[in-house]
């Protein structure tokens, strides 16, 4: 009987410490009381909410801290939104939770999570104040998901450790000037746009990442993906200003797009040997030669070059299965595509080429009335090469036939 009583207040202790470490339902804090729920548990199934009504103790600028020890671990996810005076938040003993979603923290500046190294997804958003994470010691390595959008983040130290992602996208944050991550790969899409406050642009650089299905680069000064292998989707850059690119151990790629990098120079890629979709080089004002793919071999949409450029070389080239649009206001020799063109064995689809464009334009567009394609410039594809002098006239014009002839 003495066991019995002792027992029962026991068993309806622990039931009551398991009712509390387990909730349906969301639980919400708003004052230090509520904090002491989760600070009773080491794992916590359910999510967490810190709304914008926080009844905790303010500073002298008004300004909130919140902090929680004990809790180790949360299933669910963990929500901090429109807390408008919240200063401070911290979990010194959290390592893993589900979703981490920081939204329209205006004043949140400081950010300590010691133990943190999983998460299922991180969604910070309207951070301005917020200059640096703390996570771990190795920081973050496992996120299935990373928006990051709107912070005054000047890096990503605490989750530079990642080793892999499904989605990741950092855009508009003005003091971020450089993104290095050590992600092997990106199982849907990577999107970096608009950080640096436009003024110089961002440094990106994966030099362990092997293979991605989308990826899209707006707005950086540099791009370094050396490792990069293969791509299932598009590879795009759009208005950067890196001067050149290069990924020496590409071989295949969905589609390929350059756009508007008013400041490229050279692109590099040696090794690709097909585009599953379609190649796309449009507006890179300084860009004058394309002749950084040496292995290129099938194309199986369109190519669509336009620009001021005076050089294509495509040695490898055997096959284009969609149109063909090669567009340029510089002087472009397109001799040797014409003769792929007309046998259709290696241009397939309809067929554009002129240099010295005055509006040169994609596909789907007529070279203007004023266009030439005269052979002044330097083009080649597959085994054929072709680069004849401007003009010849008299004597000069019979050496030249004559010397084709023997």
């Amino acid at each position: 009987m003495v066991i019995i009583t002792y027992l029962l207040p026991a068993l309806a202790f622990a039931s009551s410490a398991i009712a509390q470490c387990s909730n349906a339902a969301t639980l919400t804090i708003t004052a230090s009381a509520d904090a002491s729920v989760l600070a009773a548990c080491t794992t916590y199934s359910g999510s967490v909410a810190i709304p914008t009504g926080l009844a905790t103790p303010q500073d002298t600028n008004g300004h909130q801290q919140l902090s929680v020890d004990g809790v180790q671990v949360i299933t669910g996810n963990l929500t901090v939104t429109n807390a408008i005076m919240l200063s401070s938040l911290s979990f010194g003993d959290l390592k893993s939770l589900g979703g981490f979603e920081l939204g329209s923290l205006t004043v949140l500046s400081e950010l300590s999570f010691p133990q943190l190294t999983q998460v299922s997804s991180m969604n910070f958003t309207a951070l301005p104040a917020l200059q640096q994470m703390s996570f771990g010691g190795t920081g973050i390595t496992q996120a299935d998901s990373v928006l990051i959008t709107n912070t005054g983040l000047s890096s990503l130290q605490g989750i530079n450790n990642l080793q892999s992602v499904s989605t990741f996208n950092v855009n508009n944050n003005a003091a971020l000037q450089n993104i290095s991550l050590q992600v092997t790969s990106i199982k849907n899409s990577l999107d970096i746009e608009a950080n640096d406050g436009y003024v110089s642009g961002l440094t990106t650089t994966f030099p362990m990442l092997q293979t991605a299905q989308n990826m899209t680069f707006r707005n950086c000064s540099s791009v370094l993906l050396p490792s990069l292998a293969n791509v299932t989707q598009d590879l795009g850059f759009y208005g950067n200003t890196m001067t050149s690119f290069a990924a020496p151990n590409l071989t295949t790629v969905g589609g390929l797009i350059f756009v508007d990098n008013t400041d490229l120079t050279n692109i590099s890629i040696p090794g690709l040997v097909s585009v599953n979709g379609s190649y796309q080089i449009a507006n890179n004002t300084m860009l004058k030669q394309i002749n950084g793919f040496q292995k290129l071999s099938v194309i199986k949409g369109a190519l669509d070059f336009n620009g001021n450029f005076t050089e294509v070389d495509l040695p490898a080239l055997t096959q284009v299965q969609g149109a063909f649009n090669m567009q340029s206001s510089g002087q472009l020799d397109c001799s040797a595509f014409e003769a792929d063109s007309t046998t259709k064995q290696v241009i397939k689809g309809h067929y554009v080429c002129s240099g010295s464009v005055s509006k040169p334009g994609g596909a789907g567009t007529s070279a203007s009335a004023s266009s030439t394609s005269k052979p002044t410039g330097k083009s080649s594809a597959g085994h054929i090469e072709a680069n004849f002098p401007a003009v010849m006239g008299g004597t000069s014009l019979i050496a030249g036939l004559l010397q084709l002839i023997l």
